[in-house]
């Protein structure tokens, strides 16, 4: 079918993009008229690509280009740099099932602006640090902001404005994350050296900051009946009251954790997430990986460049070929991709190192991109928004001690074989789990999601 929008129903009211409705009578719309019209979901499928890369993009994926500097002028052993970016997932996770209840109960754009300006403020602060204990103590504040801006909200948003093309909406938006952080680490190589780690910080925070706020206060609706319209791909549209569409208490509310404790789903989804995400955290390690074979800090910096390409590249490709293939199959392909990305990683020259980062961004969608689409196999509406927000946080609370383990092999051993020969096992327990439930969802062959099937 065409990719581009579905037309509004006759009685639908036209959102600006300030959020304002204009009212229409039939008799004023034309069949020409709505067919030329674009759905708001494209307008949110915009704005939570800025959200992500403006967030996830240049601050997270970015944060391994200053460890090198930091510990070269502070004297601080990279281990105990990094556990900030391990209490900053743990914080994170621990925020994680709020986020959903929040959006639920309060204005989107008020809860995502106050943590933008949080997460923003928290990267342009540590550009006046001088002890560990300010990065471990901000990393924590800064990990419950990225709950509420960069980690969950995105998935959610444009799940509830998609209803088809839902993978390729959250591929796009990921995708964005990787396109920001390339251009940023590229930059940033250039720019520590000439101006400094400090400035470098503190420009990178204000400019997250000021790309986040118009998008977050004047673009982004929770839900389409917000602004009462219908999902983008909905059917039957004209036998439904848009302005009046609202979901059973049942499903509103979400499945309960207790019941969520009770499905094989939940601990599937948690160990996929554990395991996708725990590989994840090798890409800050990406820029003292390449020091360490060699390269210079502007060469080496490139690496997280190559690695953010392959993301954005596998995120835009991922989410299309998961609406025609499947889930379980594109995620079979994409962690055999990875898996070559560690072992030309493991070999170590400046040359291996270099291709290696690329096939490795392959790594970073297993999570963002995979595991949104992979917990939509187990559930549905408000239901997914609860189960997705609490096993992402139990995947990220067991990942969370890789942050900090990565940077202690290398203090401890002085080389990074040890740390991406432990991602790398790491990826053959997610390829283990998801093989696993392959075989149980053609074993099912009842057509149906698997708690429904129950």
């Amino acid at each position: 079918m065409d990719m581009w929008p579905e037309v509004f129903g006759a009685d639908s009211r036209i959102p600006a993009i300030c959020g304002k409705e204009k009212s229409w009578g039939k008799a004023e719309i034309t069949m020409e008229q709505k067919k030329n019209r674009l759905h708001y979901a494209w307008f949110i499928l915009a704005g939570c690509c800025i959200l992500q890369g403006a967030t996830l993009g240049l601050i997270n994926n970015c944060a391994g280009v200053f460890y090198s500097p930091i510990c070269k002028e502070l004297g601080f052993e990279l281990g105990k740099l990094t556990m900030y970016r391990m209490l900053y997932c743990i914080s994170s996770a621990l925020a994680l099932p709020f986020v959903a209840t929040s959006f639920r109960k309060h204005d989107v754009r008020i809860v995502i602006s106050i943590a933008a300006v949080i997460y923003g403020g928290c990267a342009a602060l540590m550009g006046t640090f001088h002890e560990l204990w300010q990065w471990h103590l901000t990393g924590i504040i800064q990990g419950i902001a990225s709950s509420f801006v960069c980690m969950i909200p995105a998935p959610i948003i444009l799940g509830n404005w998609f209803k088809k093309k839902t993978g390729t909406a959250v591929g796009i938006s990921a995708a964005f994350s990787g396109l920001v952080g390339m251009i940023g680490s590229s930059f940033l190589g250039m720019a520590i050296p000439a101006f400094g780690w400090r400035v470098s910080y503190v420009a990178v925070g204000i400019v997250s900051t000021a790309l986040v706020l118009p998008i977050s206060l004047f673009i982004l609706r929770y839900k389409p009946e917000e602004m009462g319209l219908l999902p983008y791909g909905a059917e039957n549209v004209e036998q439904r009251a848009v302005s009046g569409t609202s979901a059973p208490a049942s499903v509103e509310n979400g499945t309960p954790i207790k019941e969520l404790l009770r499905q094989p789903e939940f601990y599937t989804a948690v160990g996929a997430y554990w395991t996708s995400v725990s590989c994840a955290y090798l890409n800050s390690f990406l820029t003292p990986c390449g020091i360490a074979a060699g390269l210079t800090l502007q060469a080496a910096a490139m690496m997280t460049s190559i690695s953010l390409l392959g993301n954005m590249s596998s995120k835009l490709i991922l989410g299309k070929i998961s609406d025609s293939l499947g889930i379980i199959r594109t995620f079979e392909v994409s962690i055999a991709l990875a898996f070559l990305g560690h072992v030309l990683l493991f070999v170590g020259s400046p040359e291996t190192v270099m291709a290696g980062a690329l096939f490795f961004g392959v790594t970073l969608p297993l999570s963002s991109v995979m595991m949104p689409l992979f917990c939509r196999i187990f559930w549905k509406g408000e239901t997914y928004s609860t189960a997705y927000a609490y096993s992402t946080m139990v995947g990220t609370l067991l990942g969370a001690p890789f942050n900090m383990w990565f940077g202690t092999f290398y203090d401890i051993t002085g080389d990074y074989r040890l740390t991406i020969g432990v991602s790398a096992a790491m990826l053959v327990m997610l390829t283990f789990l998801i093989i696993l439930e392959g075989v149980r969802l053609n074993r099912a062959k009842s057509g149906k999601s698997p708690s429904q099937a129950r």
